[in-house]
């Protein structure tokens, strides 16, 4: 049942719609696309990429991280879960499944292997098999590691300083905690086919992976800077493995991808009870 207290499913709403509203003002006022934050990674525009991530993106990842935690059925361990039973947050369960999904995505962090997005496999598998709470810390924990240890350079390039490792972590972790909620409510809470359900999910989850990424392109380049990563990871593609501009590799193949993963390590893990095997021969 969900809480009455003032942090509820209306007031969760309200705060990530007002951080949209709140940054859309910051991005017109400060306008990222004119000349006056300066050259790329300006402190200017490292500024408004904090509003992006700590205005909008925490609340966002909060609200559907809320959500997700009022479903038992989805926090308990797949196959596991007895009605009324009362399954913690961050029970051990959860808190391994973070620290397995950190330390795959920090591994994962070596680089895109020429244009194979293994992070995005990672991760979008995590959303399918274990949801928005250990996606999201999972993701942070492994993309600090990964960052700080690993390999410090983003998608488009663009480098990792100590002061914006935060932020782009954060907006990061907001799309998959959007997306594991949404792939349970669409697939695993489905009542029809696992492939509708399946696609459906992908449609309203994708968008977003692409979007907030597509966002810190404009917010942290200058107009040309950003024009000529977009046309690299967008349009005409790098130097991959398959001549596929980076994003929609990533979004076409290797997230589906790690979705499926995901959901058939549930089914395995669920060890055929409950609905979320139901209809598996339809995969």
């Amino acid at each position: 049942m969900e809480k009455q207290g003032f942090y509820n499913k209306r007031s969760g709403a309200i705060l990530w719609i007002v951080g949209l509203v709140l940054f859309i003002i910051a991005f017109v006022v400060m306008n990222p696309l004119g000349e006056g934050l300066g050259v790329s990674e300006s402190p200017g525009r490292i500024t408004l990429l904090y509003i992006f991530a700590f205005v909008f993106c925490l609340p966002f990842a909060v609200y559907f991280m809320y959500l997700f935690a009022q479903r038992p059925t989805w926090l308990a361990q797949p196959g596991r879960y007895i009605e009324g039973m009362k399954v913690r947050v961050f029970s051990p369960y959860a808190l391994v499944a973070m620290g397995i999904i950190g330390a795959l995505f920090a591994a994962a962090g070596l680089g895109d292997l020429g244009g194979i997005d293994v992070q995005a496999m990672v991760i979008s598998a995590s959303a399918s098999l274990f949801g928005a709470v250990i996606s999201f810390f999972g993701l942070f924990v492994g993309q600090i590691i990964a960052r700080i240890f690993i390999n410090p350079v983003w998608s488009g390039g663009t480098s990792t300083a100590a002061v914006t490792l935060l932020p782009y972590t954060l907006i990061d972790a907001s799309i998959w905690a959007y997306a594991g909620y949404m792939y349970f409510h669409f697939v695993h809470d489905r009542k029809g086919s696992f492939i509708g359900a399946f696609l459906l999910a992908w449609l309203v989850t994708e968008p977003i992976h692409q979007l907030w990424w597509f966002a810190t392109y404009w917010i942290m380049n200058t107009r040309e800077a950003a024009t000529l990563a977009v046309l690299n990871d967008w349009v005409v593609g790098g130097i991959n493995l398959v001549p596929i501009p980076y994003w929609w590799l990533s979004g076409l193949l290797f997230v589906p991808v790690g979705y499926l993963a995901g959901e058939a390590a549930r089914r395995a893990l669920s060890a055929g009870r409950g609905s979320e095997t139901d209809e598996a021969e339809e995969s």
